[in-house]
Protein backbone atom coordinates (compact mmCIF):
# COMPACT_ATOMS: atom_id res chain seq x y z
CA UNK A 1 0.00 0.00 0.00
CA UNK A 2 1.12 3.58 -0.86
CA UNK A 3 1.03 6.57 0.84
CA UNK A 4 -2.58 6.78 1.80
CA UNK A 5 -4.98 9.24 -0.56
CA UNK A 6 -7.28 9.46 2.09
CA UNK A 7 -6.64 10.20 5.98
CA UNK A 8 -8.45 7.27 7.99
CA UNK A 9 -11.05 8.64 10.30
CA UNK A 10 -11.29 8.28 13.75
CA UNK A 11 -11.93 5.02 15.02
CA UNK A 12 -15.03 6.30 16.85
CA UNK A 13 -16.53 8.75 14.35
CA UNK A 14 -18.37 5.27 13.97
CA UNK A 15 -19.23 4.73 17.57
CA UNK A 16 -23.04 6.70 17.13
CA UNK A 17 -23.83 4.19 14.68
CA UNK A 18 -23.10 0.14 15.41
CA UNK A 19 -19.41 -0.64 14.21
CA UNK A 20 -17.26 -3.97 15.31
CA UNK A 21 -13.42 -4.84 16.04
CA UNK A 22 -9.75 -8.62 16.52
CA UNK A 23 -6.46 -11.44 16.32
CA UNK A 24 -4.49 -12.71 13.70
CA UNK A 25 -3.44 -11.86 10.67
CA UNK A 26 -1.93 -13.69 8.21
CA UNK A 27 -2.14 -13.31 4.24
CA UNK A 28 -5.00 -15.08 1.79
CA UNK A 29 -8.03 -14.23 0.49
CA UNK A 30 -11.74 -16.38 0.75
CA UNK A 31 -12.83 -15.35 -3.09
CA UNK A 32 -11.09 -15.23 -6.58
CA UNK A 33 -9.08 -11.98 -6.49
CA UNK A 34 -8.64 -12.18 -2.81
CA UNK A 35 -5.93 -12.91 -0.72
CA UNK A 36 -2.07 -12.06 0.99
CA UNK A 37 0.78 -13.70 2.31
CA UNK A 38 1.93 -15.30 5.81
CA UNK A 39 4.31 -17.76 6.77
CA UNK A 40 5.41 -19.25 10.30
CA UNK A 41 8.43 -20.42 11.76
CA UNK A 42 11.98 -18.87 10.49
CA UNK A 43 9.78 -17.32 7.74
CA UNK A 44 8.62 -13.48 7.73
CA UNK A 45 6.37 -12.12 5.41
CA UNK A 46 3.83 -9.46 4.98
CA UNK A 47 0.57 -9.29 7.10
CA UNK A 48 -2.75 -10.61 5.29
CA UNK A 49 -5.15 -13.25 6.46
CA UNK A 50 -5.28 -17.26 6.69
CA UNK A 51 -5.36 -19.43 9.84
CA UNK A 52 -5.99 -19.15 13.72
CA UNK A 53 -4.18 -17.36 16.19
CA UNK A 54 -0.81 -15.70 14.54
CA UNK A 55 2.20 -16.24 16.80
CA UNK A 56 5.68 -14.74 16.66
CA UNK A 57 7.57 -16.69 20.14
CA UNK A 58 11.13 -15.72 20.03
CA UNK A 59 13.09 -17.16 18.19
CA UNK A 60 11.03 -17.27 15.67
CA UNK A 61 9.27 -14.08 13.70
CA UNK A 62 5.71 -15.08 12.07
CA UNK A 63 3.32 -12.85 10.53
CA UNK A 64 -0.16 -11.25 11.20
CA UNK A 65 -2.27 -14.01 10.36
CA UNK A 66 -0.20 -17.04 10.37
CA UNK A 67 -1.78 -19.26 12.62
CA UNK A 68 0.22 -20.49 16.10
CA UNK A 69 -0.98 -24.53 15.76
CA UNK A 70 -2.63 -24.28 19.25
CA UNK A 71 -6.29 -24.65 19.06
CA UNK A 72 -8.28 -21.38 19.76
CA UNK A 73 -12.05 -20.60 20.65
CA UNK A 74 -11.69 -17.40 19.38
CA UNK A 75 -9.58 -15.04 16.62
CA UNK A 76 -8.57 -11.20 17.58
CA UNK A 77 -4.98 -11.55 18.94
CA UNK A 78 -1.84 -12.28 18.06
CA UNK A 79 0.16 -13.91 20.35
CA UNK A 80 2.76 -11.23 21.43
CA UNK A 81 5.34 -11.72 19.74
CA UNK A 82 8.44 -12.30 22.45
CA UNK A 83 6.38 -12.46 25.44
CA UNK A 84 8.97 -12.93 28.31
CA UNK A 85 11.66 -11.81 26.39
CA UNK A 86 14.54 -9.05 28.10
CA UNK A 87 14.76 -7.67 24.81
CA UNK A 88 12.68 -4.33 24.39
CA UNK A 89 14.23 -1.15 24.48
CA UNK A 90 11.13 1.21 26.48
CA UNK A 91 9.75 0.39 29.67
CA UNK A 92 6.61 1.80 30.99
CA UNK A 93 4.84 2.70 34.35
CA UNK A 94 3.19 -0.70 34.82
CA UNK A 95 5.74 -3.85 35.12
CA UNK A 96 4.57 -7.18 33.08
CA UNK A 97 5.28 -9.15 36.46
CA UNK A 98 2.27 -7.26 38.23
CA UNK A 99 -0.49 -7.91 35.16
CA UNK A 100 -2.86 -10.28 36.42
CA UNK A 101 -3.89 -13.32 34.29
CA UNK A 102 -7.28 -12.18 33.57
CA UNK A 103 -9.26 -9.07 34.14
CA UNK A 104 -13.08 -8.13 34.86
CA UNK A 105 -14.47 -6.82 31.87
CA UNK A 106 -16.39 -3.08 31.56
CA UNK A 107 -18.95 -2.72 28.95
CA UNK A 108 -17.75 1.06 27.58
CA UNK A 109 -20.78 3.51 27.17
CA UNK A 110 -19.52 6.58 26.61
CA UNK A 111 -16.39 8.32 25.22
CA UNK A 112 -15.90 11.80 26.43
CA UNK A 113 -12.94 13.91 24.29
CA UNK A 114 -11.45 17.09 23.41
CA UNK A 115 -8.89 18.71 21.57
CA UNK A 116 -7.46 20.15 24.78
CA UNK A 117 -6.64 18.14 27.87
CA UNK A 118 -9.40 17.47 30.36
CA UNK A 119 -9.34 18.62 33.48
CA UNK A 120 -7.89 16.55 36.61
CA UNK A 121 -10.13 17.22 39.11
CA UNK A 122 -13.41 16.60 36.83
CA UNK A 123 -11.94 13.08 35.45
CA UNK A 124 -11.05 12.04 39.74
CA UNK A 125 -14.88 13.06 39.99
CA UNK A 126 -15.91 10.70 37.57
CA UNK A 127 -13.57 8.10 38.49
CA UNK A 128 -14.71 8.67 42.18
CA UNK A 129 -18.22 7.22 40.81
CA UNK A 130 -19.33 3.82 42.66
CA UNK A 131 -21.45 2.38 39.63
CA UNK A 132 -18.93 3.44 36.93
CA UNK A 133 -15.37 2.40 35.60
CA UNK A 134 -12.81 4.82 33.98
CA UNK A 135 -9.41 4.88 32.14
CA UNK A 136 -8.13 8.26 30.87
CA UNK A 137 -6.13 8.15 27.58
CA UNK A 138 -4.38 10.58 24.96
CA UNK A 139 -6.03 10.64 21.43
CA UNK A 140 -3.58 12.00 18.97
CA UNK A 141 -2.89 11.21 15.05
CA UNK A 142 0.54 10.23 14.04
CA UNK A 143 2.02 9.56 10.82
CA UNK A 144 2.94 5.82 10.20
CA UNK A 145 6.00 4.58 7.74
CA UNK A 146 6.62 0.35 7.46
CA UNK A 147 9.75 -0.94 6.60
CA UNK A 148 8.04 -1.35 3.02
CA UNK A 149 7.39 1.64 2.71
CA UNK A 150 3.80 1.71 3.23
CA UNK A 151 2.33 4.98 4.95
CA UNK A 152 -0.97 6.51 6.15
CA UNK A 153 -2.29 8.43 9.10
CA UNK A 154 -2.87 6.75 12.27
CA UNK A 155 -5.41 7.00 15.55
CA UNK A 156 -2.72 6.66 17.77
CA UNK A 157 -4.17 6.04 21.40
CA UNK A 158 -1.45 6.25 24.64
CA UNK A 159 -3.79 3.92 27.05
CA UNK A 160 -2.58 3.04 30.69
CA UNK A 161 -2.69 -0.39 30.68
CA UNK A 162 -4.56 -1.53 34.49
CA UNK A 163 -7.14 0.85 33.14
CA UNK A 164 -7.41 0.49 29.83
CA UNK A 165 -7.15 -3.08 29.02
CA UNK A 166 -10.39 -3.88 30.85
CA UNK A 167 -12.27 -1.88 28.11
CA UNK A 168 -11.01 -4.11 25.25
CA UNK A 169 -12.94 -7.34 23.82
CA UNK A 170 -12.43 -10.66 25.98
CA UNK A 171 -10.41 -12.43 23.28
CA UNK A 172 -7.86 -9.16 23.76
CA UNK A 173 -8.33 -8.40 27.97
CA UNK A 174 -7.40 -11.90 28.86
CA UNK A 175 -4.61 -12.05 26.92
CA UNK A 176 -2.02 -10.91 29.10
CA UNK A 177 0.85 -11.24 26.35
CA UNK A 178 -0.82 -8.15 24.97
CA UNK A 179 -0.42 -6.61 27.53
CA UNK A 180 3.05 -7.71 29.05
CA UNK A 181 4.20 -6.50 25.50
CA UNK A 182 2.49 -3.10 25.84
CA UNK A 183 3.81 -2.56 29.28
CA UNK A 184 7.42 -3.50 28.28
CA UNK A 185 7.23 -1.00 25.49
CA UNK A 186 6.01 -1.83 22.51
CA UNK A 187 3.17 -0.81 20.52
CA UNK A 188 -0.36 -3.04 19.61
CA UNK A 189 -1.80 -2.78 16.42
CA UNK A 190 -4.99 -3.25 14.84
CA UNK A 191 -5.17 -6.47 12.52
CA UNK A 192 -6.35 -4.31 9.33
CA UNK A 193 -3.92 -1.16 9.98
CA UNK A 194 -1.53 -4.15 9.90
CA UNK A 195 -2.48 -5.79 6.89
CA UNK A 196 -3.11 -2.03 5.14
CA UNK A 197 0.56 -1.26 6.08
CA UNK A 198 2.30 -4.52 5.06
CA UNK A 199 3.44 -4.67 9.29
CA UNK A 200 5.30 -7.98 10.45
CA UNK A 201 4.59 -9.22 14.00
CA UNK A 202 7.61 -8.68 15.84
CA UNK A 203 9.01 -5.77 13.70
CA UNK A 204 8.75 -2.29 13.81
CA UNK A 205 6.75 0.81 12.53
CA UNK A 206 7.94 4.34 12.92
CA UNK A 207 5.72 6.89 14.20
CA UNK A 208 6.02 10.42 13.41
CA UNK A 209 4.13 13.81 14.78
CA UNK A 210 5.69 16.72 14.85
CA UNK A 211 7.21 16.64 18.18
CA UNK A 212 9.31 13.47 17.74
CA UNK A 213 9.75 10.11 15.22
CA UNK A 214 9.93 6.62 16.65
CA UNK A 215 10.92 2.93 15.07
CA UNK A 216 8.27 1.40 17.74
CA UNK A 217 8.23 -1.90 17.80
CA UNK A 218 4.69 -4.36 17.00
CA UNK A 219 4.46 -6.50 19.97
CA UNK A 220 1.44 -7.82 18.96
CA UNK A 221 -1.62 -7.24 16.70
CA UNK A 222 -5.12 -7.08 18.23
CA UNK A 223 -8.99 -6.22 18.77
CA UNK A 224 -8.97 -2.73 21.15
CA UNK A 225 -12.63 -2.12 21.21
CA UNK A 226 -15.83 -3.07 19.40
CA UNK A 227 -16.16 -0.21 17.66
CA UNK A 228 -12.58 -0.12 17.85
CA UNK A 229 -11.12 3.21 19.71
CA UNK A 230 -7.29 3.60 17.74
CA UNK A 231 -5.84 2.24 15.06
CA UNK A 232 -2.35 1.68 17.58
CA UNK A 233 -2.18 1.74 21.43
CA UNK A 234 1.19 3.35 22.53
CA UNK A 235 2.69 2.82 25.97
CA UNK A 236 3.51 5.83 27.79
CA UNK A 237 7.43 6.22 27.07
CA UNK A 238 6.44 6.34 23.01
CA UNK A 239 3.94 8.96 24.03
CA UNK A 240 6.12 10.82 25.82
CA UNK A 241 8.66 11.33 22.96
CA UNK A 242 5.80 11.51 20.79
CA UNK A 243 4.43 14.55 22.23
CA UNK A 244 1.14 13.12 24.01
CA UNK A 245 0.17 15.10 26.43
CA UNK A 246 -2.08 14.57 29.36
CA UNK A 247 -5.13 12.44 29.13
CA UNK A 248 -7.43 14.22 26.37
CA UNK A 249 -10.08 11.56 26.24
CA UNK A 250 -12.18 9.32 29.23
CA UNK A 251 -13.57 5.99 28.06
CA UNK A 252 -16.41 5.21 30.97
CA UNK A 253 -18.45 2.00 31.16
CA UNK A 254 -19.60 -0.62 34.02
CA UNK A 255 -19.28 -4.13 34.18
CA UNK A 256 -21.62 -6.54 32.72
CA UNK A 257 -23.44 -5.92 29.58
CA UNK A 258 -26.37 -5.01 31.07
CA UNK A 259 -27.11 -2.29 33.77
CA UNK A 260 -25.88 0.93 34.59
CA UNK A 261 -27.52 4.07 33.54
CA UNK A 262 -28.70 4.92 30.46
CA UNK A 263 -25.95 5.67 28.26
CA UNK A 264 -28.05 8.86 26.42
CA UNK A 265 -28.48 9.67 29.74
CA UNK A 266 -24.68 9.73 31.16
CA UNK A 267 -23.73 10.92 27.70
CA UNK A 268 -25.23 14.09 28.38
CA UNK A 269 -23.79 14.60 31.94
CA UNK A 270 -20.40 13.52 31.33
CA UNK A 271 -20.73 16.01 28.63
CA UNK A 272 -21.80 18.70 30.88
CA UNK A 273 -18.94 18.45 33.88
CA UNK A 274 -15.92 17.73 31.71
CA UNK A 275 -16.74 20.08 29.14
CA UNK A 276 -16.27 18.11 26.08
CA UNK A 277 -18.28 15.83 23.48
CA UNK A 278 -19.36 12.83 24.58
CA UNK A 279 -20.68 9.89 22.43
CA UNK A 280 -22.28 7.15 23.12
CA UNK A 281 -20.55 3.87 22.37
CA UNK A 282 -22.61 1.22 20.71
CA UNK A 283 -21.44 -2.57 20.31
CA UNK A 284 -22.14 -3.44 16.91
CA UNK A 285 -25.13 -5.70 16.17
CA UNK A 286 -24.81 -9.60 15.79
CA UNK A 287 -25.30 -10.48 12.28
CA UNK A 288 -25.81 -13.57 10.41
CA UNK A 289 -23.73 -15.68 8.32
CA UNK A 290 -24.92 -17.11 4.72
CA UNK A 291 -25.75 -20.42 4.12
CA UNK A 292 -22.29 -21.98 3.09
CA UNK A 293 -22.67 -24.42 0.07
CA UNK A 294 -19.95 -27.15 -0.81
CA UNK A 295 -21.28 -28.51 -3.97
CA UNK A 296 -24.71 -29.75 -3.22
CA UNK A 297 -23.80 -29.72 0.57
CA UNK A 298 -25.59 -27.21 2.81
CA UNK A 299 -23.41 -25.99 6.14
CA UNK A 300 -24.64 -25.22 9.21
CA UNK A 301 -24.38 -21.29 9.24
CA UNK A 302 -23.70 -19.44 12.10
CA UNK A 303 -24.25 -16.21 14.23
CA UNK A 304 -21.28 -13.37 14.73
CA UNK A 305 -20.31 -10.15 15.43
CA UNK A 306 -17.63 -8.02 13.73
CA UNK A 307 -15.28 -6.56 15.77
CA UNK A 308 -14.61 -3.71 13.28
CA UNK A 309 -10.73 -4.64 12.72
CA UNK A 310 -11.11 -7.45 10.13
CA UNK A 311 -11.71 -10.06 12.45
CA UNK A 312 -15.08 -11.51 13.90
CA UNK A 313 -16.44 -13.28 17.24
CA UNK A 314 -18.30 -16.54 16.29
CA UNK A 315 -21.41 -16.88 18.65
CA UNK A 316 -22.42 -19.63 20.33
CA UNK A 317 -21.20 -23.17 19.95
CA UNK A 318 -20.69 -23.36 16.05
CA UNK A 319 -16.76 -23.15 16.77
CA UNK A 320 -17.20 -26.41 19.11
CA UNK A 321 -19.16 -28.12 16.35
CA UNK A 322 -17.90 -27.96 13.37
CA UNK A 323 -14.18 -26.43 13.98
CA UNK A 324 -11.95 -29.50 14.49
CA UNK A 325 -7.46 -30.08 14.95
CA UNK A 326 -6.45 -31.60 12.26
CA UNK A 327 -2.53 -32.83 12.29
CA UNK A 328 -0.55 -31.92 9.38
CA UNK A 329 2.27 -34.13 9.07
CA UNK A 330 5.43 -32.69 9.12
CA UNK A 331 3.83 -29.37 9.85
CA UNK A 332 2.25 -29.41 13.55
CA UNK A 333 -1.86 -29.45 13.89
CA UNK A 334 -4.58 -26.79 12.87
CA UNK A 335 -7.71 -26.36 12.51
CA UNK A 336 -10.55 -27.37 10.08
CA UNK A 337 -14.14 -27.43 9.20
CA UNK A 338 -15.44 -31.27 9.94
CA UNK A 339 -16.72 -31.62 6.50
CA UNK A 340 -13.03 -30.56 4.54
CA UNK A 341 -10.79 -32.96 6.41
CA UNK A 342 -11.79 -36.24 5.49
CA UNK A 343 -10.91 -34.81 1.85
CA UNK A 344 -7.62 -32.75 2.84
CA UNK A 345 -6.39 -36.02 4.77
CA UNK A 346 -7.01 -37.83 1.15
CA UNK A 347 -5.42 -35.12 -1.05
CA UNK A 348 -2.46 -35.26 1.29
CA UNK A 349 -2.03 -38.67 1.37
CA UNK A 350 -2.10 -38.69 -2.46
CA UNK A 351 0.32 -35.91 -2.81
CA UNK A 352 3.00 -38.07 -0.26
CA UNK A 353 1.85 -41.42 -2.30
CA UNK A 354 2.93 -39.29 -5.88
CA UNK A 355 6.57 -38.63 -3.95
CA UNK A 356 5.81 -34.34 -4.00
CA UNK A 357 4.86 -34.18 -0.63
CA UNK A 358 8.56 -32.39 0.55
CA UNK A 359 7.29 -29.58 -2.13
CA UNK A 360 5.16 -28.33 0.74
CA UNK A 361 7.88 -26.45 2.95
CA UNK A 362 5.96 -26.75 6.53
CA UNK A 363 7.70 -23.42 7.41
CA UNK A 364 5.34 -21.76 5.05
CA UNK A 365 2.42 -23.38 6.18
CA UNK A 366 -0.20 -20.75 6.99
CA UNK A 367 -3.16 -22.94 7.98
CA UNK A 368 -6.75 -22.97 7.63
CA UNK A 369 -9.67 -21.76 10.31
CA UNK A 370 -9.26 -17.73 11.36
CA UNK A 371 -12.67 -16.06 11.99
CA UNK A 372 -12.13 -13.02 9.71
CA UNK A 373 -13.31 -10.94 6.20
CA UNK A 374 -11.43 -11.13 3.29
CA UNK A 375 -8.11 -9.15 3.38
CA UNK A 376 -8.63 -7.85 7.26
CA UNK A 377 -11.17 -5.89 5.58
CA UNK A 378 -14.41 -5.33 7.68
CA UNK A 379 -16.49 -4.13 4.22
CA UNK A 380 -15.61 -7.05 2.63
CA UNK A 381 -17.48 -10.79 3.00
CA UNK A 382 -16.53 -13.38 5.15
CA UNK A 383 -13.38 -15.00 4.09
CA UNK A 384 -13.35 -19.07 3.91
CA UNK A 385 -11.24 -19.43 6.50
CA UNK A 386 -13.80 -18.12 9.04
CA UNK A 387 -15.82 -21.63 7.96
CA UNK A 388 -12.37 -23.30 8.12
CA UNK A 389 -12.42 -24.48 4.41
CA UNK A 390 -9.84 -23.17 3.29
CA UNK A 391 -6.09 -24.10 3.87
CA UNK A 392 -2.98 -22.18 2.84
CA UNK A 393 0.54 -23.71 1.49
CA UNK A 394 3.74 -22.42 0.56
CA UNK A 395 2.70 -18.95 1.64
CA UNK A 396 5.80 -17.40 1.08
CA UNK A 397 6.36 -18.75 -2.58
CA UNK A 398 3.21 -17.88 -3.68
CA UNK A 399 1.90 -14.47 -2.37
CA UNK A 400 -1.14 -12.60 -3.12
CA UNK A 401 -1.13 -11.27 -6.82
CA UNK A 402 2.19 -13.17 -7.59
CA UNK A 403 2.78 -15.43 -10.25
CA UNK A 404 2.42 -18.93 -8.22
CA UNK A 405 5.11 -21.67 -7.91
CA UNK A 406 2.38 -24.04 -6.71
CA UNK A 407 3.39 -27.52 -8.49
CA UNK A 408 0.65 -27.92 -10.81
CA UNK A 409 0.84 -31.79 -10.02
CA UNK A 410 0.10 -30.61 -6.51
CA UNK A 411 -2.52 -28.41 -7.71
CA UNK A 412 -4.07 -31.64 -9.82
CA UNK A 413 -4.74 -33.89 -6.95
CA UNK A 414 -5.92 -31.42 -4.44
CA UNK A 415 -8.19 -30.24 -7.53
CA UNK A 416 -9.32 -34.04 -7.63
CA UNK A 417 -10.22 -34.21 -4.29
CA UNK A 418 -12.71 -31.43 -4.10
CA UNK A 419 -10.54 -28.28 -4.07
CA UNK A 420 -10.09 -24.93 -6.33
CA UNK A 421 -7.11 -23.12 -6.35
CA UNK A 422 -6.18 -19.78 -6.07
CA UNK A 423 -3.81 -19.69 -7.98
CA UNK A 424 -6.44 -19.89 -11.08
CA UNK A 425 -7.58 -16.46 -9.63
CA UNK A 426 -7.68 -13.27 -12.26
CA UNK A 427 -5.24 -11.93 -9.19
CA UNK A 428 -3.48 -15.29 -8.30
CA UNK A 429 -3.20 -16.31 -4.99
CA UNK A 430 -1.10 -19.35 -5.22
CA UNK A 431 -1.17 -20.41 -1.80
CA UNK A 432 -4.76 -21.24 -1.43
CA UNK A 433 -6.44 -23.99 -1.88
CA UNK A 434 -10.41 -23.71 -0.40
CA UNK A 435 -13.39 -26.45 -0.74
CA UNK A 436 -15.62 -26.44 -3.48
CA UNK A 437 -17.75 -29.47 -3.50
CA UNK A 438 -18.15 -32.61 -1.30
CA UNK A 439 -16.63 -35.91 -2.52
CA UNK A 440 -16.97 -39.36 -0.82
CA UNK A 441 -13.75 -40.55 0.46
CA UNK A 442 -13.78 -43.97 0.71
Amino acid sequence: MSTASQHRHRPWSVVAVAAAATLALSGCSAEPGDAGAQATGDVTVRAGGSDEVVAAPVPDVTVPGIPSLEPSADVGVSTPYGVGADDTAASAATSAEDLPEEVALVQPRVLVRDDEPLAPDAIERVAAEEALHTAAVTDFTVDATSPAGASDELQAMRVDVEDFRRFTPDVTAQNVGVWQRLADGDVVVRHDVAHELELELGGTVTLRTETGSVPARIGAFAANGAPPFADVLVPAGIGDELGAGAANALIVGHEGADGGPEPEDLADRLGDELAAEAEVIRPPAPQQAKVKQAGRVSLEPFTYTSRGDGTIAIHGDWVAQNIVPVDIPGMGTTRCHKVMVPQLRAALREVAEAGLYDHLDPGQFAGCFVARHILWNPSRALSMHAWGLAIDFNARDNGYGVIPKMDLRIVEIFEKWGFSWGGWWSVPDGMHFELERVVEVG
